[in-house]
């Protein structure tokens, strides 16, 4: 049996050859190149055989080229090879040499015409029954493949509920993720322990728990409407996510979690299982009310910040507008000085020196010369940093302008302490000057 099998086997591969070439489509180019060089190729082998045949031969080589060119490129091919090589075997090699005289060459033209017709008759007509046939194959295999789909898929929506657990497990573990599913029929609902984590119950033997005890880790605001919206899930055979606290029962304290669950319907197209998930995401809600929170605290400050400027604004003087618009701007200056060392302490509170260093900073060269600062590290508040870096900017200005900071010889000594204790402690700066103008 195993030897008959060997010796059908070459049959078989030569089969499958024809039947691919005769089906294969080729470019109308490389049709063309390839007709023209099947003649070309017969026209030199009659040449070369020419004097080794008796006569009476002429179309030993053109009859196969014919052949072949409509065997591989199809019917046109092959009566362009034909008109090809029954013109030059009629001008060459049939008496009169030539000439392409009728008299005398009816016989061999009329033969050439019979089987040359006969043999694309033919090979025409096998190339159809090829193509048909290799079409009802195809077909034949489609349908076989859409059936074995459908089966596969029916194996894979039964399997996957059944057999995704070891795939998935390692993953949503990682991720803190439970798994549950729910076989609706016999009302059974099982959870992984990843689930028994999140709701802080200890896992039963078999890892099923019934429906009512999840409904009861719910919050009382919540459990109506999550039973509902499952249940027309489950109704639908559709999708869904949803979010929902529940109380754990180990230590009784409240989580926000996130379920997103899929319905697949049995053969009979009512729902067969559903598979979901359940990921606790607390600490994401609480991140989400943290920014709230500070985007509140930002809306404020930016709106006291506003206030700041237009009192600044109604108390900045000038005896015209480019006066006024230069004194509002150095303000405005050092009020973004101040709210940049907030900015960069995250609103909780900047220390004095910081505060000093960034308001005299036009005069930083003089400081340890003219500019005398002892006191040590005080730490102040937001509302503190704005008021303060606003008399700080004045003082330095005026000392500038008039004071002792306007001569070459002037000094300023800028000096702070803390005094008394508890409720009575006051914190007390002095700004003297000396050797300025009178």
């Amino acid at each position: 049996m195993a030897k008959a099998d060997r010796v059908s086997e070459p049959p078989t591969r030569v089969l499958r050859w024809f039947e691919r070439v005769q089906i294969a489509d080729f470019h109308p180019l490389t049709r063309l190149a390839g007709t023209l060089a099947i003649f070309a190729a017969a026209w030199a082998a009659r040449v070369l055989l020419d004097p080794m045949l008796p006569s009476g031969f002429p179309y030993v080589t053109f009859f196969p080229a014919v052949i072949l060119t409509a065997f591989l490129f199809g019917l046109r091919a092959g009566l362009l090879s034909a008109l090809l090589c029954g013109g030059v075997a009629w001008y060459f090699f049939i008496p009169p040499l030539n000439s392409f005289s009728i008299a005398g060459a009816e016989v061999a033209i009329g033969l050439y015409v019979f089987v040359v017709g006969t043999d694309l008759v033919l090979l025409h007509g096998m190339r159809a029954a090829n193509r048909q046939l290799r079409l009802e194959r195809q077909n034949s295999l489609d349908l076989a493949a859409a059936k074995e789909q459908q089966a596969e898929e029916l194996r894979r929506a039964i399997a996957a509920v059944r057999d995704s657990e070891v795939k998935t497990q390692l993953a949503t573990r990682t991720a803190g993720m439970g798994i549950w599913q729910w076989h609706i029929p016999s009302d059974r609902v099982q959870w992984d322990e990843t689930m028994f984590a999140l709701y802080g119950m200890a896992p039963t033997p078999d890892g099923t728990v019934r429906y009512g005890d999840y409904i009861a880790h719910l919050h009382p605001e919540d459990a109506e409407a999550q039973d509902t919206r499952l249940k027309r899930t489950v109704a639908e055979v559709s999708e869904s996510t949803r979010e929902f606290r529940i109380r754990r029962s180990d230590d009784s304290r409240w989580r926000q979690l996130r379920a997103v669950e899929v319905a697949r319907a049995g053969p009979d197209g009512r729902t067969e299982w559903v598979v979901g998930t359940n990921l606790d995401i607390t600490a994401e809600k609480e991140r989400e009310s943290h920014i709230r929170l500070l985007l509140g605290e930002v809306n404020h400050r930016a709106k006291n910040l506003l206030a700041v400027v237009l009192s600044v604004a109604r108390r900045t003087s000038g005896s015209d507008h480019e006066t006024f618009m230069t004194n509002f701007a150095a303000r405005i200056q050092s009020l973004a000085a101040g709210q940049d060392l907030l900015v960069r302490n995250a609103w909780r509170g900047v220390g004095l020196q910081a505060l000093v260093a960034a308001q005299l900073g036009h005069f930083k060269d003089l400081v340890g010369s003219r500019i005398l600062i002892e006191g040590e590290e005080i730490a102040l508040a937001p509302p503190a940093v704005q008021t303060l870096g606003m008399v700080l900017h004045e003082l330095v200005t005026n000392a500038s302008k008039h004071g002792a900071l306007s001569n070459e010889r002037g000094q300023v000594r800028l000096h702070w302490e803390r005094r008394g204790n508890g409720a009575e402690a006051r914190f007390v700066l002095m700004w003297s000057e000396s050797g300025g103008p009178p």
